[in-house]
């Protein structure tokens, strides 16, 4: 599932997972080179660490109720 689509249809805090638009991945970057100068959709996560998608490998859910 898209992220975009899960934050749309489910209710994730902005806390956890935020979008903050598409952004270009640029050569100051490293872990992905076959993305430089690509735009991609960033997401703040956790409230504190800015990643482009390419970098978040899986979006698990937490059950907080116990």
């Amino acid at each position: 599932m898209q992220l975009q689509a899960m934050l749309r249809d489910h209710d994730i805090p902005e806390s956890e997972l935020k979008y903050l638009g598409d952004f270009e991945y640029t050569e100051e970057y490293q872990a992905h080179p076959e993305y430089h100068g690509m735009i991609m959709p960033w997401y703040c996560v956790g409230g504190e660490h800015e990643v482009p998608v390419c970098d978040i490998a899986s979006v698990d859910r937490v059950d907080d109720s116990e």
